[in-house]
């Protein structure tokens, strides 16, 4: 095949990967109920959305059916024309809920807790980029301490937040989850990371993972994905270290 951009060899891995290995699937959310292909084709539309916005992968899926089509597998033709179709359906879907109806207040209702978490978030940007970049430190949100947002390695993590005996607020399995999501999205970042290098204008995403300790004691420790541009800034700063990669 053809030269191919670093987008259309990223979408084209990603479908190779989960059409070869299903139990990827599991792994992006995909459920073992429901329709098996609508599952994998959900799982791969995550995957490419933790590193690519989702005008960048309609781009090149739409560039990979017009110029490559003949040299494609059918299985890989008909994936990309469902993508395509969902991402097409995304978009219209949105525009209609934009819309439609007067705006809610985000202050108020059940999101509103989440709302003002994305907002503190956003301010504290270019250390979740950097966070992204570096394999072997886990951010904490705990309102509790100051500032909220820490940035732990594994040891010092546990034993702050021990997930064995009276007070643990997680169990070992959920740990085990964060250090496998956390490498699982390092290995995004860095492939959205050779995207950003040579194209800086397709504003690839960076990804990781952050523990959220609730104030209320009695609540367990969540675990979410935080998505946030890639800018350059937070490794630039610092040219001369090299990006840390996860430890098993």
């Amino acid at each position: 095949m053809s030269s191919l951009s670093p987008e259309q060899a990223l979408v084209l891995t990603a479908i190779e990967r989960f059409l070869a290995d299903p139990d990827l699937m599991a792994e992006e959310g995909g459920g073992a109920d429901g329709d098996a292909d609508g599952d994998v084709l959900e799982a791969i539309a995550l995957a490419l959305t933790a590193v690519l916005p989702p005008e960048s992968i309609e781009q090149a899926i739409t560039s990979l059916l017009a110029s490559h089509g003949a040299e494609l597998d059918e299985e890989i033709q008909l994936v990309l024309e469902a993508l395509l179709g969902a991402i097409e359906r995304d978009d219209s879907d949105l525009e209609a809920e934009a819309d439609s109806g007067p705006d809610l207040d985000p202050d108020s209702g059940p999101d509103a807790g989440e709302s003002a978490l994305q907002r503190a978030l956003a301010g504290q940007a270019a250390a979740l980029e950097a966070n992204a970049l570096d394999g072997n430190c886990l951010l904490v949100w705990d309102e509790q301490q100051s500032p909220p947002l820490q940035e732990l390695e594994i040891l010092d993590l546990l034993d702050e937040y021990p997930c064995r005996g009276a007070g643990a607020r997680w169990g070992p399995e959920d740990f085990v989850v964060l250090l496998e999501a956390k490498s699982r999205l390092w290995q995004q970042t860095m492939a959205a990371l050779e995207i950003f290098a040579e194209r800086p204008e397709s504003r690839p995403n960076a990804a990781t993972m952050l523990a959220l300790v609730p104030p209320d004691l009695e609540r367990p420790i969540e675990l979410m994905e935080v998505l946030v541009p890639l800018t350059g800034l937070a490794w630039t700063a610092d040219e001369g270290g090299p990006v840390q990669e996860p430890q098993a």
